[in-house]
């Protein structure tokens, strides 16, 4: 719910309606109730971020993408392409923006390749390479998740699988099934549409 990630908005709202009462004490009130449209676009960005902090790039992209909403109505009037947009969004540095997080640096750095019989993680984050280089002077060479490192390798290999699976559902054709109209339904057709082009580049 939006009124979860942006919890001190309450208290910046208790603040400024207590500036225009004067001194009269206002208590913090919940983030008020969103449309649907509302709670599609803020869940949709929510998805986009895909764990990383959710950026004004990535709520404006799901507001584009959410049907029937005014805000998109509006910009479609407007003229504003939805993928324009998204060519923009991913054709510009978000380091030189607000809405840059060390997180979403480092992710626009990695690549998953497959070489032969072999998958390839890579990482190119100044942080991730500095402690690499740590760890292999610290242990005269690669590790290998043998013996009882194997266990320590668990984690990665997990995670490397989950995003796998979900890289593919998002590239595989769309069902033939209808869409059932929920909530859940809306944002994964909204991902979808977003980022399986852009996987295929």
């Amino acid at each position: 719910m939006l009124a979860e990630r942006i919890s001190p908005i309450s208290k910046i709202r208790a603040a400024v309606l207590a500036s225009l009462d004067g001194s009269r004490d206002v208590a913090a009130g919940p983030w008020p109730a969103g449309t649907p449209a509302t709670e599609d676009t803020v869940s949709a960005a929510s998805a986009l971020a895909g764990g990383a902090p959710v950026g004004s790039h990535h709520l404006l992209e799901a507001m584009l993408r959410a049907e029937n909403s005014m805000a998109a109505k509006v910009l479609r009037e407007l003229g504003v392409d939805p993928d324009a947009v998204a060519a923009k969004i991913d054709e510009l540095d978000p380091e030189t923006t607000t809405d840059a997080n060390p997180e979403e640096a480092a992710a626009r750095k990695m690549e998953i390749r497959l070489v032969d019989d072999e998958v390839h993680v890579i990482l190119r984050d100044p942080a991730t390479l500095a402690i690499a280089k740590k760890v292999t002077e610290l242990s005269d060479g690669p590790i290998q998740g043998v013996g009882p490192v194997a266990g320590l390798f668990v984690p990665l290999w997990r995670s490397t699988n989950q995003l796998l699976l979900q890289i593919q559902r998002m590239l595989e054709p769309e069902p033939e099934e209808e869409e059932d109209g929920s909530a859940a339904s809306k944002v994964a057709k909204v991902v979808r549409t977003v980022l399986a082009p852009r996987l295929r580049r």
